[in-house]
């Protein structure tokens, strides 16, 4: 990715009023938990603590967490936590537990070529977090909110809506980071939803045609069914779904794929 530019990929936001506005926007009640990866030189960390939260920071980069101790070693273990560890093997659960904490906030500008498994991560444990926020890439962003049809729309765009509400909060120039990134970056919330916007039969089988529908593009949907399960009522799936199989992917909402999910469902279950 363009953001990998020293050893870790880490690219560190230096203006200090997109951070402030990042932290306006987020509107985090004060003395709540926030979650930092990648705090860096502590920019955002700073933020944070000056708006009276409590921040668990992780920070794979040893030198830069011994410089974060260093800079707010009066709030350490206080009011900052910092890991000395990689956030994608942290067990969340289990820090969570020993810092008394039930629910925080993720808040983080994190290094974008570790996006797609952070992302996951939050995915897997988006039940411990009241709301998410972070900085990704601007094309990132697009392909979270992107509507169908669109040339961003893809299965990352299905994937994150099926969890959560995402929402672009502006955009940021690549000059805001030093060393200044080839790309330009987006301030991102992602609301965990209570529940999912659409009604599932069969979870995983929703994401298999989901995923295999935009990994086929250009191929009408006939074409890509048929390659994952062979011989069906294809028919009685139009029927059942009101979705014309000669439809390419790309066209379909949740909602289309939803339907289109339950019909092969029912007719799998049914034995045809």
């Amino acid at each position: 990715m363009a953001k990998k530019k020293s050893k870790l990929g880490q690219v560190f936001l230096v203006d200090k009023n997109i951070v402030s506005k990042m932290v306006r926007l987020a509107d985090l009640p004060e003395d709540d938990w926030v979650v930092e990866v990648g705090p860096g030189h502590g920019i955002l960390t700073e933020a944070l603590l000056e708006n009276g939260l409590n921040v668990i920071a992780f920070e794979i980069d040893r030198k830069l967490a011994h410089e974060l101790q260093e800079k707010f070693r009066l709030l350490l273990k206080d009011r900052l936590f910092v890991f000395e560890e990689d956030y994608l093997k942290a067990d969340i659960p289990t820090v969570f537990k020993d810092l008394g904490v039930e629910k925080a906030h993720f808040m983080s500008n994190i290094p974008y070529y570790i996006t797609t498994p952070i992302l996951d991560k939050l995915v897997r444990e988006r039940e411990f977090y009241r709301s998410i926020h972070l900085t990704v890439q601007k094309e990132v962003a697009e392909r979270i909110v992107a509507r169908a049809s669109s040339n961003a729309y893809g299965s990352l765009t299905i994937y994150l809506n099926y969890y959560f509400e995402p929402k672009i909060e502006f955009f940021i120039s690549n000059t805001c980071f030093r060393p200044i990134p080839d790309v330009h970056s987006a301030f991102l919330r992602l609301m965990p939803r209570k529940q999912p916007p659409i009604e599932l039969r069969d979870e995983k089988l929703f994401f298999r045609i989901m995923r295999g529908s935009f990994s086929m593009r250009r191929k009408k949907l006939r074409t890509v069914l048929k390659s994952m399960f062979g011989r069906m009522d294809w028919e009685r799936v139009e029927e059942l779904s009101g979705i014309d199989l000669n439809r390419r992917g790309e066209t379909l909402d949740m909602d289309d794929f939803a339907r289109l999910s339950n019909a092969i469902h029912a007719l799998k279950s049914e034995g045809g």
